[in-house]
């Protein structure tokens, strides 16, 4: 979305152990909005399909690969979950703090018949076998990835739960250029995967970057993503977000 000064409702606000959670809703486009301390997780249109450009990325990503059974690590408001359940896509989540999944219930549609973890990610990758067609990796406490989800240990306990062509998809807060976050998670990754694509935007200022990991014959597949799901506000600016969005070298 394109960085305007929004007049908003406040309608909830709860503490929580990992920090306050605002709900708000847009006064002139009913859009809700997401934070959690002094940061934004998740923007919907109201009615489950996300305004955040690097969610419609996630999705495009999916689609492309075909990933029909989807764990995500890292909730927020859940916009991705309802876009992929809405296609008949089967989602897990699994967030360390348990009232995000209450507040995706409430305001962003959540689906209570998806299942739900209120544990530690790389806790819930080690205790199972399931496999995934894909994960997606949006987990943030403030504006960092937790450390321990970042290390070849994570990663690898990722890959043992993907099918034999799944796809890992991380999503990177990224301030500018000479950030390196994402170049180093990209680093990380690469030491348990044996291809790995960058999907950025370079020149933005506090950006998404978007990470995909995986067989080669499938991340060399994937194109840009472009605009599948149309919110029913904002689609213009997200589809010109998207269309600035390209694969970057590391």
């Amino acid at each position: 979305m394109s960085k305007k000064l929004l007049r908003v409702n406040i309608l909830e606000k709860v503490e929580s152990d990992y920090g306050e959670i605002t709900v708000a809703r847009v006064t002139k486009t009913g859009a809700l909005i997401y934070r959690q301390g002094d940061c934004h997780q998740s923007e919907s249109d109201g009615r489950g399909v996300s305004l955040s450009t690097y969610i419609h990325a996630l999705y495009g990503f999916m689609a492309q690969a075909g990933a029909r059974n989807v764990l995500m690590i890292g909730v927020g408001g859940g916009t991705l979950a309802d876009m992929l359940s809405s296609q008949g896509a089967r989602v897990t989540l699994v967030d360390i703090n348990p009232m995000s999944f209450e507040i995706a219930r409430l305001y962003f549609g959540l689906p209570d018949s998806l299942p739900r973890h209120a544990e530690d990610g790389l806790a819930f990758l080690k205790r199972g076998a399931a496999k995934f067609d894909a994960i997606v990796l949006d987990a943030y406490h403030a504006s960092e990835i937790p450390e321990h989800l970042t290390t070849p240990d994570f990663f690898a306990e990722a890959k043992r739960r993907l099918t034999k062509n799944g796809l890992l998809l991380a999503n990177v807060f990224v301030r500018n250029d000479a950030d390196d976050a994402a170049r180093k998670l990209a680093r990380t990754m690469a030491e348990v995967y044996p291809s790995v694509r960058t999907l950025d935007t370079p020149d933005e200022i506090d950006r998404n970057t978007i990470l995909a990991a995986g067989e080669p014959a499938l991340t060399a597949k994937l194109q840009p993503p472009w605009l599948m799901l149309k919110p029913r506000t904002g689609v213009e600016d997200v589809r010109e977000e998207l269309k600035k969005m390209r694969f970057v070298t590391p």
